[in-house]
């Protein structure tokens, strides 16, 4: 490894004069580089090395290990695999200690194929080696390789110690596996180890025993906050919470422990869930007394509360007052700006974002491209995503293509429907999600394509109990005017016991709406409340209304209307018009004394009554309304045209 190459991994060091006044005595320099190690200056260790390599000085077993901690403390994988073929040359990569010290570096790095290659060419193993290797698989979420690498531990005899215990617990996920550990930890001797209690306590929540991880923390004699830490984000992660602020409040008024970083990210986080915004104040009050503003994690978390919690205001205030903000802090302000409605400002903050150098990420197009199909900028939305992949940016959710879907479904846009179905077919594994299949089906429906919606509810309908499924095969037959195939799909729905709900009805009697079935619609009614137990609601009760109405039925949509407290003035306005097209005066009476009751100032409801009369001829009633509206000054608008 040439000097410079060295010194291009190490960092941006400009003068590098400081390197030249290390000592370069053939011992001297080995000495010195593990002391900076020691003290943290990984960059400086590594230029020393470099310059010590220039000078053909050969490093001893013990300066290996220290580079390497280096350069897994840099996360420099270059400079790992440089000192690795190093290390090979120089005789040492036999050694127990270089070894497993390799293995760590590249463990700590998540290039677990490189840690098992070297792990699996030791002749000597330790336990360090083992617990590097399990951690590495703990830290990427490889529960059953950690845990093979745990039990070939035992089988090599070698007992296991309390990193051992700390490391493969978080890997464990089923409660059985878990109590062994546990048992193995206390007949260790482990169980007095604040890290290893830790996580135990992490591991009895990650298993949803919440009663388990409280007794463990109750019996730790040497609690830390990371105890606390631990059990307050477990509980936050079990949705509990309340207990998590309880657990929190118990440290701070309980012990002589005092509430960190993590500490107050998970208070925040417990306030954002429950919407206690008082609550979230008094921790950005702490914050800043305590000097711990200057934090971006802390802030961006503040910025999320007070979104989430109503105080948009308070949220930006936060995000101006920031000097640096990083690419979440962006993101988590747009979102709260869309949370509130608040499209052009989201607009805004987007352009603004990337004047400021940033780049957005795939989190940032899903925001936008999600907000402006809420706000129906459909040809924006389609705008966007354009630019998205333009800009080379992957990652687009299958919220954001549901998105899509529902715009193109409100523009009957089959072609870009299609081709954003076939996307998501090609590029996401988990495209087989209800809400996305629902979308799709409507989708098709929107343009007219029941065929393509028949062929995907026919492949998904066995697999899913969820009604909206249905509802979109029921409601697309309905608006495309079959309402036989609405109606059998609905009664198939019921056959395969699949429970409907509120929608599932109004979808079936708009069916029947459009089709005129006026007995099979108060059939479907009917059913609803008596075998269903499910409440009507004015939707349901405009349709059958408007049905009656259209029947000709006034006295069933006079019935209905009665049996409903306080139905909105739109029905009686249909219910009005019904009884002027079918000359039924009495009715008409009633209806337009309710709209007066509910409008006094309009006088729509007796211009249509007095034409009733005047249908029947009945001008005495005429006159004497038109005496009537004089004497309440309700003055009918002249009719006005635009034409000139």
């Amino acid at each position: 490894m040439s000097s410079r190459t060295m010194v291009l991994h190490a960092g941006e060091y400009k003068d590098c004069s400081m390197v030249g006044k290390l000592s370069m005595a053939t011992v001297a320099p080995w000495k010195r580089l593990c002391k900076l190690v020691s003290n943290g200056h990984y960059q400086e260790a590594l230029l020393s090395y470099s310059r010590a390599h220039a000078s053909n000085l050969r490093p001893d077993a013990f300066t290996f290990p220290c580079l390497l901690k280096s350069c897994a403390a840099l996360k420099d994988a270059p400079a790992v695999l440089q000192v690795h073929g190093h290390l090979a040359k120089s005789g040492f990569s036999s050694c127990p200690y270089t070894a497993t010290a390799l293995t760590s570096a590249y463990a700590r790095l998540l290039r677990l194929g490189e840690a098992c290659k070297v792990f699996d060419e030791m002749r000597e193993r330790n336990v360090p080696c083992f617990n590097a290797l399990i951690a590495g698989f703990s830290q990427c979420g490889k529960v059953d390789e950690a845990m093979g690498v745990f039990r070939l531990l035992g089988k090599e005899g070698i007992l296991p110690d309390s990193v051992t215990m700390a490391s493969v617990l978080p890997a464990c996920r089923a409660m059985e596996q878990g109590k062994q550990l546990h048992g193995l930890v206390v007949k260790t001797g482990d169980c007095l180890d604040r890290y290893v209690a830790t996580s135990l306590i992490t591991m009895y929540l990650d298993c949803g025993d919440s009663d388990g991880a409280r007794r463990i923390l109750e019996l730790m004699v040497d609690k830390g906050v990371e105890s606390y830490n631990a059990m307050a984000s477990g509980l936050l992660r079990n949705g509990e919470d309340f207990i998590a602020l309880g657990t929190v409040r118990e440290m701070i008024f309980g012990s002589s422990e005092k509430p960190n970083e993590t500490t107050l990210l998970v208070v925040l986080s417990a306030c954002t869930s429950v919407l206690v915004p008082s609550l979230g104040k008094e921790v950005h009050c702490y914050v800043l007394k305590h000097a711990m503003d200057c934090s971006i994690k802390i802030r961006t978390a503040l910025i999320d509360m007070y979104s989430k919690c109503c105080s948009l205001e308070c949220a930006y205030q936060v995000f101006s007052a920031m000097d640096e903000r990083n690419l979440v802090t962006w993101n988590t302000m747009i979102s709260g700006f869309l949370i509130h409605e608040k499209l052009a400002n989201a607009l805004g903050l987007f352009q603004q974002l990337r004047l400021k150098g940033f780049s957005p990420d795939s989190i940032t197009w899903n925001l936008m491209i999600n907000g402006l199909a809420h706000h129906q900028k459909f040809a924006e939305v389609f705008s966007f995503f354009n630019k998205m992949r333009l800009e080379g940016v992957s990652g687009a959710s299958l919220e954001t293509m549901t998105s899509m879907l529902s715009a193109c479904s409100a523009m009957s846009d089959i072609k870009h429907g299609k081709e954003i179905y076939c996307h998501v077919i090609r590029t996401m594994q988990h495209f087989e999600d209800d809400v996305f299949q629902t979308t799709v089906i409507d989708m098709f429906m929107s343009c007219g394509c029941d065929s393509y919606a028949g062929r995907i509810f026919e492949k998904d309908r066995r697999k899913s109990n969820d009604p909206a499924l249905w509802n979109a095969m029921i409601s697309g037959y309905g608006r495309c005017g079959k309402s036989s195939l609405a109606l059998q799909t609905f009664n198939e729905m019921l056959e395969q016991q699949v429970h409907p709900n509120s929608a599932t009805f109004l979808c079936a009697l708009s069916a029947c709406g459009h089709a005129g079935l006026v007995q099979k619609a108060l059939h479907i009614y009917q059913m609803m409340e008596s075998a269903y137990s499910i409440n009507p609601t004015f939707e349901h009760l405009s349709v059958m209304v408007d049905l009656f109405c259209r029947a000709g039925k006034l006295s069933e949509a006079y019935g209905l209307l009665l049996k409903h407290t306080d139905p909105p003035a739109s029905m009686w306005y249909s219910f009005l018009g019904a009884c002027r097209n079918y000359s039924n005066a009495e009715l008409g009476e009633i209806a337009a004394t309710k709209l007066y009751d509910l409008d006094p100032s309009s006088t729509t409801p007796w211009v249509i009554l007095s034409n009733i009369y005047a249908e029947q001829y009945r001008w005495g009633e005429v006159e004497t309304l038109r005496k009537m509206m004089s004497d309440k000054h309700l003055i009918k608008a002249p009719a006005r045209t635009e034409l000139v």
